[in-house]
């Protein structure tokens, strides 16, 4: 039979179609598994997005609140000291007691002057509210010295020369004795409308003591040096006795005057006090383009340094997460393995 014997079959339209769809049915029946797949990356790629993503988020609310808690902690204590605080707020209204009230205050210097070895330095700030704060903080200013203080600083704004206007606010720092503090802040109701004090007290026992023994320690070597150099048989030793001598007073010098500040501190408090006029609106007020970028980037700052903190809270427990998901993934592959095995031998 040759070539020419062979008679195909007419290929109809019908045929046609039915050729093309098979053809397209087998296609997809082999690219299904590769989609599939693809799929499934797809979307364990999304799940592991989500899931960094979640951890991102989770950070940046915890890292704000653990950072607080550490701050805080950091600043109620110094080195080798602590630090207490104490905030006192009034509500609005003139002629409301404080809470709390001046009888916390007088508790507290009791409680301090009690044990008498101890050594504490008080600061206190307080916000006024009065007619005229540049007339109250004169009045103030003359409180602290009539009490035997003295008027450290003194900062009046928005005051208009010769008095006319709307009177300006103030800020007054004044020491006073720390015996007097009390009696002191209790007075600022006679001036106007105490909206709050705050009173910090930071124990400097531990580093005044270590202050005096080391000035101690120096006085007894001043005192060596100054005997070896009455006693000395050479110009040489007389020389060096008095080079050392040199050095041995201006570090007794030093430190006598860091005790004499340190003194100082204790026996006269700090206090500021800020007075405004009642129902003044503090208007915050943009300096300009720097300003907002130098803001904004503190910002970032501030909660990139959450976020990491957040992040080191939660590795820990991310690593134990992670192991669990470990040991379930293993148990599967086993049990799917198992399976398969079981199934090839039974067919």
């Amino acid at each position: 039979m040759t070539g020419d014997d062979i008679v195909l079959p007419t290929l109809t339209r019908t045929r046609q179609d039915e050729i093309e769809r098979a053809l397209f049915a087998e296609i997809a029946e082999e690219e299904r598994p590769r989609r599939g797949e693809r799929d499934r990356r797809r979307r364990r790629g999304w799940a592991y997005a989500g899931a960094a993503a979640a951890v991102v988020v989770i950070a940046g609310f915890l890292g704000p609140a653990l950072g607080g808690g550490v701050g805080s902690d950091g600043a109620s204590s110094s080195a080798g000291g602590a630090t207490s605080e104490e905030s006192i707020t009034r509500p609005d209204g003139e002629g409301t007691e404080m809470s709390g009230g001046t009888q916390d205050f007088e508790d507290s210097d009791a409680a301090a002057t009690s044990a008498g070895e101890r050594v504490v330095v008080a600061r206190a700030e307080a916000r006024l509210e009065a007619g005229d704060p540049g007339a109250a903080a004169e009045k103030i200013g003359d409180g602290s010295q009539a009490s035997g203080g003295y008027v450290e600083s003194l900062n009046v704004t928005g005051a208009r020369p010769g008095g006319t206007g709307e009177p300006g606010d103030a800020r007054i720092t004044v020491r006073v004795p720390a015996s007097t503090l009390t009696r002191f802040l209790r007075d600022l109701d006679e001036l106007g409308t105490v909206r709050a004090i705050d009173i910090s007290r930071n124990d400097v026992t531990a580093e005044t003591t270590d202050l005096r023994a080391r000035i101690t320690a120096l006085e007894t070597s001043v005192e060596r040096l100054r005997g070896l150099i009455s006693a000395a048989a050479t110009t040489a030793d007389v020389l060096a006795s008095e080079d050392a001598l040199a050095q041995r007073q201006a570090e007794l010098d030093s430190l006598r005057a860091q005790e004499k500040a340190f003194s100082d501190d204790v026996a006269m408090s700090t206090v500021t006090i800020s007075i405004s006029v009642p129902g003044r609106a503090v208007a915050a007020e943009p300096e300009g383009f720097g300003d907002g970028v130098s803001t904004g980037w503190s910002a970032l700052l501030v909660t990139l340094n959450g976020v990491v903190i957040g992040l080191g809270f939660l590795l820990p427990w991310l690593a134990v997460a992670a192991v669990v998901i470990l040991v379930v993934r293993v148990v599967r592959r086993v049990r799917r393995s198992r399976r398969a095995s079981g199934t090839t031998d039974g067919s």
